[in-house]
């Protein structure tokens, strides 16, 4: 958008008779449209508590501008206490350089061991631009949902998955994929993965694993997975059961692989899934 833009400033400047040589300095229209600042992210976002990396919100500018523009914001939380429950990284004004096009606001959520089942939420809202030619608009406030990591002793840490996880068994070289919290949350018990159970050249599978804690033990329990359609319009289906151990950090499952076109092309195999 940038490079249509300075284009047609371009053939502006030409068809004004400004003719331009190593020896004259040529007009330079940095803008002339209004231009704004935005949150470069969905309006609404989740993060857990107990996730170390900030959630990282870019601040951005239409058009480079000329100076440096500072970008005042507000911060307001509904069932939390800055602090405790979270911390701003980044200090108000949040500066974008002259002829930058952005910057970024930075939440660190804080963890606890306290189970909070009350809805938990960081509003984060543009205030003022010092620049009078610049507006906020499109995305101009983030709500932040803080999601409780903690659940009742009896339910399974699905909260160790989360994120990005290695899948492994499927194929001779081990995949990337993503999981997050099923049915309920992290605290429903369940797991969905999506990835390459089979490497790339089948594509992507989404899949829930449901855990069940063994009642001997509490940080280990056993897997599911109902029987499924892998990849799309395909004849495979894919069911399996196993365990986890979340001392070790893995889950474990062993699955079936079903064609239903031609069951002599059935087969068997295991994944491990691990954090990444």
């Amino acid at each position: 958008m940038d490079m249509k833009r300075m284009l047609s400033k371009f053939l502006i400047i030409l068809a004004a008779g400004i003719t331009v040589t190593c020896n004259q300095n040529p007009e330079v229209i940095l803008f002339s449209d209004p231009d704004f600042v935005f949150f470069d992210i969905k309006p609404q976002v989740s993060m857990y508590e107990n996730q170390t990396t900030p959630l990282s919100i870019p601040i951005k500018i239409s058009q480079a501008q000329a100076a440096n523009t500072n970008i005042t914001f507000e911060v307001i939380g509904s069932n939390v206490i800055q602090g405790s429950d979270y911390i701003v990284q980044t200090g108000s004004p949040v500066q974008i350089l002259r002829s930058k096009f952005g910057s970024t606001i930075s939440i660190l959520p804080v963890n606890n061991n306290i189970i909070q089942p009350e809805t938990r939420t960081i509003t984060v809202r543009i205030k003022t631009i010092d620049n009078p030619g610049l507006s906020a608009q499109v995305v101009k406030e983030v709500l932040i949902n803080l999601l409780d990591d903690d659940c009742l002793p009896t339910v399974p840490k699905v909260s160790l998955w989360l994120g990005n996880v290695t899948i492994a068994g499927g194929s001779s070289t081990a995949a990337t994929g993503t999981a997050e919290g099923g049915a309920g949350g992290i605290c429903g018990g369940s797991l969905v993965v999506t990835g390459n159970f089979f490497g790339p050249n089948n594509g992507s599978s989404v899949m829930t694993i449901v855990m069940t804690q063994n009642t001997l033990t509490l940080t280990k329990g056993f897997t599911s997975v109902v029987r499924f359609p892998l990849f799309t319009n395909s004849q495979y289906e894919y069911e399996a059961s196993g365990t986890y151990d979340e001392a070790g950090k893995n889950i474990t499952l062993n699955f079936t692989v079903y064609d239903t076109s031609n069951a002599a092309n059935n087969f068997t195999g295991t994944h491990t899934i691990t954090p990444k």
